[in-house]
């Protein structure tokens, strides 16, 4: 996150040399990047009453249900992020086959759920553990509302918005062992950054000399010697 702040920062300096004519400084610290991380909970501490800490709730008692972790028949976890629960829990409520639950008192609205909040996971805990993730992935794909599986590092080779947006980039070292790599995650243009293995050891050293004036007699003579291979 450090090094993705000063490009970040590199690239707003070399803006305003190229539109003012003036440079800057460019000023990164691990501490600094963290705090602005963090920043609402650094922000929000100050806010407390004296001598008092940030609230702690478990998982059972989020303060949004609709923001919150559940856990599938097959033992795997989904995760909903309806930050705006209010827009979304109508549409939700119909995929999950419970449209009741979005004209019930208790969950009606953002602040009802919350007042409720232990009784509404308690009914959806019930819920998705009633089918496999590969059920709800199916239910949940044409929802609203943002959502997706908790996967681990082998399945995203085969997720969908992995291959559609090239993520996972093939590399051709030219040995019949293709591998894949995480490609850069800026694209321009919608293009997909090509990759390519990294050197040889020693791959570029005659291109170097040459550069910078040897001639190939120089760069022989630097092979037989031993000074470079």
């Amino acid at each position: 996150i450090g090094a993705i702040t000063l490009a970040a920062g590199i690239s707003a300096a070399l803006l305003r040399r190229e539109r003012t004519g003036l440079t800057s400084v460019v000023d990164v610290s691990l501490l600094s990047t963290a705090m602005w991380v963090l920043a609402p909970d650094v922000v929000a501490s100050k806010l407390m009453a004296p001598g008092a800490s940030m609230p702690k709730m478990d998982r059972a008692s989020a303060p949004n249900p609709a923001g919150n972790m559940y856990k599938t028949k097959d033992g795997r976890w989904l995760l909903l992020m309806m930050l705006q629960s209010d827009k979304d829990w109508p549409d939700f409520c119909k995929h999950i086959d419970r449209p009741d639950m979005a004209t019930d008192e208790r969950y009606v609205d953002a602040a009802a759920r919350f007042q409720n909040r232990q009784a509404c996971i308690a009914e959806l805990d019930q819920l998705f553990a009633a089918r496999s993730l590969s059920e709800w992935r199916e239910k949940l794909a044409p929802m609203t509302g943002p959502w997706a599986p908790m996967q681990s590092a082998e399945e995203l080779h085969d997720d969908v918005q992995t291959k559609a947006n090239g993520y996972l980039a093939e590399v051709d070292r030219g040995d019949d062992h293709p591998f894949k790599l995480v490609a850069s995650p800026v694209q321009f243009d919608e293009t997909i950054v090509a990759l390519r293995p990294g050197p040889e050891m020693g791959e570029h050293t005659e291109q170097v000399l040459l550069e910078l004036g040897l001639s190939w007699d120089e760069v022989s003579a630097a092979k037989q010697s031993g000074a470079i291979n």
